[in-house]
């Protein structure tokens, strides 16, 4: 599994030769750049100097963007630890990203979010007690959540992780408990599985008490490593009136994914020295949650990805609505013109 991991944290390659491509079909062309510059096609000057972003430990791109997003014409910069979905629904982002269950939670909701693509495959984990050898083990045992809905994701991602390995989710004792320390719980030995992401999945697996192992990582099995988990997301209104700034700044986080290391420390430490993340000293943690996940948004489908959570959480009885509905919240000229635009050596 380490040589495994090993592989994919040396997934984030170093794009070069930024080549000229077209804004969206919607609005005015783009002209080219010069071939002696190393900037990206240039687009009409954004339609505001500010950008508010938010994102998860994992979201290294973004932590990293502020240079590219200076570049694009951003002058006022800033970035958030708030959970994504509220952040924007109460206007303090402007973009950020959301698990794809938490965007068809969104949709659901009658929030009017816009996926404008993926940024990587996710970092959560499953973690069991001994004796526990995998997720189909998990039928008869007892699993403690905070609530059954699909806001919940450690019930809704849980659930469709079991619906895929052909697990009744009905078949697993999901006892509901609203203010459960549910890490602590799993410690004690008082619930047998617990789902943890990004800097919970580093701190459980350095924990000493945990005796405990991984019986599912998105990161590292099939299908879950090779579909999106976090996609950038930003609202209609704020989309229909920026579209320029939009794919600038969708630009400036891939442009930082690109250029990224594998080792992720410098881009950690700008937003952990901000106080982001538990601050400095939750820097490990925030660290190897950065490090997990390769940077390949070029190779993810957004669409797929979506469809594919949207149908589980469908036959576990989370999702009301249809999964064509969920679908269309993804609007993905950005990215595919980016895919263009921005040539991968």
């Amino acid at each position: 599994m380490l040589t495994r991991r090993e592989v994919l944290r040396r997934g984030a390659g170093i794009a070069a030769a930024l080549t000229a491509g077209r804004l969206l079909a919607a609005y005015p062309p783009s002209t080219r750049a010069s071939q002696s510059t190393p900037s990206p096609t240039q687009l009409p000057s954004p339609e505001t100097g500010r950008i508010r972003l938010a994102c998860a430990p994992c979201d290294a791109p973004i932590m990293a963007a502020e240079r590219y997003l200076r570049q694009e014409g951003f002058t006022s910069i800033e970035i958030t630890d708030a959970a994504t979905g509220p952040a924007l629904a109460s206007g303090k982002a402007d973009m950020g990203v959301m698990f794809p269950p938490s965007l068809a939670n969104s949709v659901q909701e009658g929030q009017r979010v816009v996926g404008l693509g993926g940024l990587h495959p996710g970092c959560v984990e499953i973690w069991a007690q001994q004796g526990i050898g995998s997720v189909k083990d998990l039928r008869g045992r007892t699993i403690v959540v905070r609530s059954k809905a699909l806001s919940d994701l450690s019930y809704s991602y849980t659930a469709v992780v079991l619906k895929y390995a052909g697990i009744d989710p009905k078949d697993v004792n999901f006892v509901v408990q609203a203010d459960a320390d549910l890490v602590r719980l799993y410690i004690e030995g008082k619930n047998d599985a617990v789902f943890v992401a990004t800097t919970g999945a580093a701190a459980l697996k350095a924990n000493p008490a945990n005796k405990g192992h991984i019986v599912h990582s998105m990161v590292m099995d099939d299908p879950w490593s090779k579909l999106d988990c976090c996609i950038l997301v930003t609202t209609q209104d704020w989309y229909r009136t920026n579209p320029v700034a939009a794919k600038r700044a969708v630009r400036a986080i891939f442009r930082a994914a690109d250029f990224q290391p594998a080792d992720r420390a410098d881009a950690v430490e700008l937003v952990t020295n901000k106080g982001l993340f538990g601050g400095a000293n939750n820097f490990d943690n925030v660290l190897t949650a950065a490090n997990m996940v390769p940077a390949n948004w070029r190779e993810l489908d957004a669409e797929k990805s979506l469809r594919f959570y949207g149908q589980l959480l469908a036959d576990v009885g989370l999702l009301k609505t249809s999964v064509d509905e969920v679908a269309k919240a993804l609007d993905l000229r950005i990215l595919h013109e980016l895919r263009t635009e921005l040539k991968k050596s």
